[in-house]
């Protein structure tokens, strides 16, 4: 299957600002050649990475300042984007989560979490898929998560949300196979980012720095499948390797060896914000 083509494209990209949705944009623009609508809240970020781009590569970048989890936000995304000129494809990055015991998060926190990881997604990819559909062509990518595709004790709904994310790409890709659409999903597991910034994480084996993927590096390879049309890419042959054996494991087992890896001194994690 023919390889897809960025050069000169417009790519939006969602949770831009930092980690690995910012390292995608930055992959796509300077060694692709994608001109780029980048979304996130934190317009200070977005306008950062913009500089950045211009700077090393030809490439034309627009900001948009957006909450993806807020009513509406899919189709103030869709109606700047498309203003822009033809949009290729789509990007979802944006993320968030919560570590701790399930009932010591406040529920206005998975509110958020449950929003912005899958309810935006979800409505986001739909739009967009409609459109290319009626274009013939075009590509989405939803960055999934590892944690989406085994238990993921002390993110339960972090870890829900992937899951629900990863079953709906997979299947968008199925039903809509054959139309011109290019439909992929990127599971990292740990990528240094400031998602995993927690300092209780820092103390951890699964959470220390020296464990963690680059988001450069994650986002290189993100790039390099999605330009392969590839259903699912989870980077990195340890993370492969563990989910195989995992595979081979009951469910209880898996849960068990994953929350023990996340427990400091016998203890759960305390709450993050």
């Amino acid at each position: 299957m023919k390889k897809l083509d960025f050069k000169g494209k417009l790519v939006v990209v969602t949770g831009a600002s930092s980690g690995i949705g910012r390292e995608i944009a930055r992959e796509l623009a300077v060694h692709e050649g994608a001109n780029l609508l980048i979304a996130a809240r934190r317009l200070d970020h977005l306008e950062g990475l913009k500089k950045e781009i211009q700077e090393a590569s030809g490439s034309r970048v627009q900001a948009l300042s957006l909450d993806l989890g807020s009513p509406g936000a899919e189709q103030a995304l869709f109606r700047e984007s498309t203003s822009l000129g033809t949009v290729f494809a789509l990007v979802n990055c944006a993320g968030a989560t919560f570590y701790g015991k399930t009932l010591e998060g406040q529920r206005e926190k998975y509110d958020q979490i449950v929003s912005l990881n899958f309810i935006s997604v979800m409505k986001t990819s739909m739009l967009f898929l409609s459109y290319f559909l009626d274009k013939g062509e075009g590509a989405l990518l939803n960055v999934t998560s590892s944690g989406g595709l085994v238990p993921c004790p002390y993110q339960n709904v972090y870890g829900a949300t992937k899951h629900a994310i990863q079953e709906f790409t997979e299947v968008l890709a199925w039903e809509y196979r054959g139309k011109g659409v290019a439909i992929c999903s990127f599971a990292p597991a740990g990528v240094a980012t400031e998602m995993t910034s927690d300092e209780w994480l820092k103390n951890r084996l699964v959470g220390s720095r020296s464990f963690l993927m680059s988001a450069e590096h994650a986002a290189r390879i993100a790039v390099r499948a999605f330009g392969r049309r590839r259903l699912l890419t989870v980077p990195g042959m340890g993370n492969r390797a563990g989910l195989f054996l995992a595979r081979l494991l009951s469910r209880r087992a898996v849960t068990a060896v994953l929350g023990r890896a996340y427990e400091m001194d016998g203890r759960p994690p305390r709450p993050s914000a």
